[in-house]
């Protein structure tokens, strides 16, 4: 075997091997005030309340219940994220 034959057969193999990484979802992405007030206004249903993701379907977000008989929308990604939920 050289090692030209040799560079090929682990280049074959690497790329054969190839994994797909999906990275995990971390809240933590805030906007400014005047972001927020902006980009907030080109989605259906506003931001999500951990990460500012758009919210544009009903099936996009969970409702969080807050005190006083509030509520806060929170994307499925950061919502599995906070409860250990399938997606996460």
């Amino acid at each position: 075997m050289t090692t030209t034959s040799a560079t090929n057969y682990w280049t074959a193999t690497a790329a054969a091997a190839t994994v797909t990484c999906v990275p995990r979802h971390t809240p933590g992405f805030k906007l400014t005030p005047d972001e927020r007030a902006t980009k907030g206004g080109q989605h259906k249903f506003g931001l999500c309340c951990a990460c500012d993701a758009g919210l544009d379907d009903r099936a996009d977000f969970h409702v969080e219940p807050r005190a006083n008989c509030r509520f806060a929308l929170m994307c499925v990604a950061c919502a599995n994220y906070y409860t250990g939920g399938d997606d996460y």
